[in-house]
């Protein structure tokens, strides 16, 4: 049973950041300059491929690296379908706050105070009371019955989704290209520090 139900909703969305550590302090100033600019709850969300084997520290880590910061930006949930393995789930999952979404696992709204159990986040559509939000991108943004397809973004994107959930309707979306010349969140900065430290300490003993 859910607590209380919610009916207006920002959606903040970015996918593809593919390892892009340096990004993150930016993009979290963008966020949240956002989510101030914004009088309904908002829900933060990554698409998937925010690691890819490809990027060294992605590697060492086996996919854990980005999405330890993502958390620390307080992204309510991220598809990790296509990098993160089982057993690093296990390893995180006690440690993040951030919901793992992949083919087998969803994620129900739960963004404090509200909890919404009606209200589904999944990698794939899958049957929900009110809604499902499908945490990978689409063509285009658009509802499908009581589901939402989001519009993929590319690395240096947001996607910004205004909906009315009992009604399942959209009132705006948009792509939105992070700015040049933001500030760098100095706490993000440490963190994204942090990571490397770690995964060059992780390199040095798989060496």
């Amino acid at each position: 049973m859910h607590e209380t139900q919610v009916h207006k909703l920002t959606i903040l969305y970015t996918a593809n950041l593919r390892g892009d550590l340096q990004v993150l302090p930016r993009l979290y100033t963008y966020l949240q300059k956002l989510k101030s600019e914004t009088e309904n709850p908002v829900l933060l969300l990554d698409l998937g491929h925010s690691c890819v084997a490809d990027v060294w520290h992605c590697d060492v880590t086996e996919g854990r690296s980005t999405l330890v910061v993502l958390d620390g930006m307080g992204y309510h949930a991220a598809n990790v379908a296509d990098f993160l393995e089982a057993s690093q789930r296990d390893k995180l999952r006690n440690s993040m706050t951030t919901g793992m979404v992949d083919v087998h696992h969803s994620w129900r709204y739960h963004v404090p105070p509200v909890r919404d159990e009606t209200i589904i986040i999944s990698a794939i559509e899958t049957p929900a009371l009110s809604l499902c939000i499908v945490a990978a991108p689409a063509t285009k943004t658009q509802f499908n019955s009581r589901t939402l397809w989001l519009q993929g973004v590319d690395k240096g994107q947001v996607g910004f989704v205004e909906i009315n959930v009992p009604a399942l309707k959209i009132y705006s979306h948009a792509i939105l290209d992070i700015p040049s010349g933001l500030k760098v969140d100095a706490t993000i900065a440490a963190a994204v520090e942090f990571v490397e430290e770690e995964a060059q300490f992780l390199r040095k003993n798989q060496s």
